[in-house]
């Protein structure tokens, strides 16, 4: 028989279920009722709080007391909302995956779309402290990236109805791929000695401040990236045309692109940028105006988070 384990939440401390009901096209509010059950059969009280809006997830989350343990229903949209209103405040963030990109969660141990297994860790696993980044004064729980990829995120929000998860991702690298440009940039990384260096001098297709291994749904750009090591793993593609692009990415699906001359990559605990001209960016997959100077940086330990034993 298994060693019963330490309750990852108890009686004393509240619990929330921040719900995005549009989530995976809707999946999330229809497998609600799963959640509930499972929580009352476990005895332990839930309050569920619905998004009506983007940002409603943060205002949610500040709102609920210092010491909670706060359920994230949706996908890496949801998780980062939360999670802004989790780091550094006590709260505790938990994921239950069901999305169209679940990427924390993947770096969490926790696979999309598997309800049942979100909730046993809910219930019965422990409390890791994780990183989180910060760019530009925003913070991510999973990455940051400058240039192409943000271009992709900002044009999956118009990908047909049907499309979902990886396809909705291939029409906004389809449609990015129409207005592709690679610009000038300088990018510094400083390492954990404290010591600064010149990463790239010349042109970017993008610059990605990876905490966690996995982008975009299923894309591994830092297959080797920890969420708890205390840095980042930045992965730069240099000047890459469309076609060159289209053969990175299958590379990056299955994280083989970091062998390839025209990708560097460093592991650092800030990164610096300066671009010749603005650039798109994005923290989580919530995309931002375009500018030309970036600060990025680490903040270790800084996230309570469910996670399984």
């Amino acid at each position: 028989m298994r060693r019963p384990s330490c309750r990852a939440i108890d009686s004393v401390v509240s619990t929330f279920l921040v719900v995005n009901p549009v989530a995976g096209r809707g999946r999330a509010f229809a497998l609600l009722p799963t959640v509930r059950e499972a929580f009352a059969r476990a005895g332990v009280a839930l309050t569920v709080l619905v998004t009506e809006r983007p940002g409603h997830a943060t205002a949610l989350a500040q709102a609920t007391p210092g010491d909670a343990t706060i359920l994230a229903m949706g996908g890496d949209g949801t998780v980062h909302e939360v999670g802004r209103a989790c780091i550094d405040s006590g709260r505790t963030l938990g994921v239950v995956p069901v999305g169209s990109g679940d990427d924390f969660a993947f770096a969490s141990g926790l696979a999309r779309g598997d309800v049942e297994a979100a909730v046993r860790v809910a219930l019965e696993g422990h409390v890791r402290l994780v990183d989180t980044g910060v760019c530009n004064g925003e913070p991510f729980v999973n990455a940051a990236g400058i240039g192409f990829d943000a271009e992709v995120s900002a044009r999956m929000r118009s990908a047909p109805a049907p499309l979902t998860g990886f396809g909705a991702y291939l029409w906004g690298v389809a449609v990015a791929l129409s207005q592709l440009a690679s610009v000038p940039m300088r990018v510094w990384g400083t390492d954990r000695d404290g010591a600064e260096r010149l990463l790239l001098d010349g042109p970017s297709l993008l610059t990605s401040a990876q905490n966690g291994p996995r982008t975009g749904g299923s894309f591994l750009f830092a297959p080797l990236a920890d969420v708890a090591d205390g840095s980042l793993d930045v992965v730069i593609a240099k000047r890459v045309g469309r076609l060159g692009t289209l053969s990175l990415l299958p590379k990056a699906l299955r994280g083989r692109h970091l062998s390839d001359p025209r990708v560097a990559q460093a592991r650092v605990v800030a990164v610096r940028i300066e671009a010749a001209s603005p650039r798109a960016w994005h923290t989580d997959g919530e995309v931002f105006s375009p500018t030309s100077s970036f600060s990025i940086s680490v903040r270790p330990r800084s996230l309570r988070v469910l996670a399984p034993l």
